[in-house]
């Protein structure tokens, strides 16, 4: 733009001062101008391009921090989806541990009741043998006192019987001697016991 202005004002200067020159240089002026005027153009369409030259790359560098930085947090997405899909899993497991210490807990306490139960079972099973052995010895003492009693019973009766029996042989043998005593007495001896 500079030059265009100097070429006007050289030319206005010139066309005043050489008024006298010819045409040729008037034409020789104006040609000047138009180069002038040419290349100023040409200037501005390079500075034009320039400009749109760095706009571009400027618009590129927007685009590759814009890329990287969509790079980046697809990045970041990707490592804290792993990162929760590792949580979660660590969860699962931390959850898979808890309840296989319910279920051996619980196996525990089951054990222990068993236990208890074949302790209380045993026990019962003492006291039932314990009271059958009792049964059996109250029975057979409860039979050997009746034995005893019936043999006792048998005994008195046998012995009732045999004074029984002896004290009417002492009396048959009474009157059996009396009346030997009698017949001796009359003078008839007998030997006939039982008359």
């Amino acid at each position: 733009m500079k030059i265009i202005a100097a070429a006007l004002a050289f030319t206005a200067l010139a066309g005043v001062s050489y008024a006298q020159d010819s045409q040729g240089q008037l034409d020789s002026g104006l040609a000047a101008m138009s180069a002038a005027q040419s290349q100023n153009e040409a200037q501005a369409e390079a500075a034009q391009q320039a400009q749109e030259a760095q706009q571009a790359a400027i618009e590129r560098r927007i685009e590759a921090r814009r890329a990287a930085a969509d790079a980046a947090a697809a990045a970041e997405t990707t490592r804290n989806e792993k990162f929760q899909d590792e949580e979660r899993q660590l969860q699962i497991m931390q959850q898979q541990i808890e309840l296989e210490k319910e279920q051996t807990d619980a196996n525990r306490e089951n054990d222990v009741i068993n236990a208890h139960l074949r302790a209380e079972n045993a026990q019962s099973n003492v006291t039932q043998s314990e009271a059958d052995a009792n049964k059996i010895l109250a029975t057979g003492q409860a039979t050997s006192e009746i034995d005893r009693a019936k043999g006792a019973e048998s005994l008195d009766t046998d012995l009732g019987s045999a004074a029984v029996t002896r004290s009417q042989g002492a009396a048959s043998l009474d009157v059996a001697t009396g009346k030997a005593a009698e017949k001796k007495a009359s003078g008839v001896l007998d030997t006939g016991i039982g008359e």
